[in-house]
């Protein structure tokens, strides 16, 4: 089974890929989109989506919180930086994923 972090990685990427195909498919062409990555202590604290590398238009962002290392807590937010969704994540004993919440705001 792989690792918290690996999933994690895994999710990003398909969610990464989900995005591109969406606002391309919304103008009918492929898109010059563009992410950027911030990273705090090692972990990915924060990705936000840009209709391209200018980073004149602001698609939306995510920011990722830690707890001792686990994911804890993911917000998503449109351009205007207005909340969309808050995910939270509990753990078991064992360190593994025993729940997700969804708060849509």
């Amino acid at each position: 089974m792989a690792s918290i972090l690996e999933q994690i990685g895994t999710k990003v990427g398909q969610e990464l890929k989900a995005l591109d195909a969406k606002i391309g498919q919304s103008n009918g062409s492929p898109t010059d989109s563009y992410s950027e990555t911030t990273f705090t202590n090692g972990l990915l604290s924060g990705l936000t989506f840009w209709s391209n590398s200018s980073k004149l238009t602001k698609l939306s962002s995510k920011t990722f919180s830690y707890t001792s290392g686990n994911l804890t807590s993911v917000v998503e937010k449109d351009g205007s930086d207005v909340t969309t969704l808050t995910k939270t994540l509990t753990y078991d004993g064992d360190g593994n994923v025993s729940s997700i919440t969804k708060d849509y705001a």
